[in-house]
């Protein structure tokens, strides 16, 4: 995909190289740069969605954190090692999910830096694989 936006702007910009300073030579090179920004940011929507994500899991690990810690005569606990790792997790997310619906809600036609974005789907899917690796929720 990247590829082939290249290569139309790369066209359009070699047969009107005799444009460069008019209106139009200005028109390919903003959208040569508009096609670079998007490939390195992301939507309100995705933010959003990702977001959601987030707020799913971490209602499950919350839950799971609400359970008597191990060893106990109770059907089910949580394991104290398991509970070092999530806890950070689920704060850092939390402060990555904020941050990045913040954002949202204050730009909902821009496009944000794609580390917002990154990072709250890094946490996420880190604390999806503790879930995985340790049968939370599961």
């Amino acid at each position: 995909m990247k590829h082939n936006k290249f290569l139309i702007i790369a066209a359009i910009a070699l047969s009107l190289s005799g444009c460069q300073g008019t209106r139009f030579g200005d028109f390919i090179a903003t959208a040569g740069n508009a096609i670079t920004a998007t490939e390195n940011a992301v939507t309100p929507q995705q933010i959003y969605i990702a977001a959601n994500a987030f707020d799913s899991v971490k209602v499950s690990a919350t839950n799971y954190l609400e359970l008597k810690r191990c060893p106990t005569n109770a059907p089910f606990c949580r394991d104290p090692s398991v509970t070092k790792k999530l806890i950070p997790l689920i704060r850092a997310g939390t402060i990555a999910r904020n941050n990045a619906v913040s954002w949202a809600r204050a730009n909902p036609n821009g496009f944000a830096d794609v580390s917002l974005y990154e990072k709250l789907t890094s946490i996420t899917s880190t604390i999806e694989a503790m879930m995985r690796q340790y049968n939370i929720g599961g």
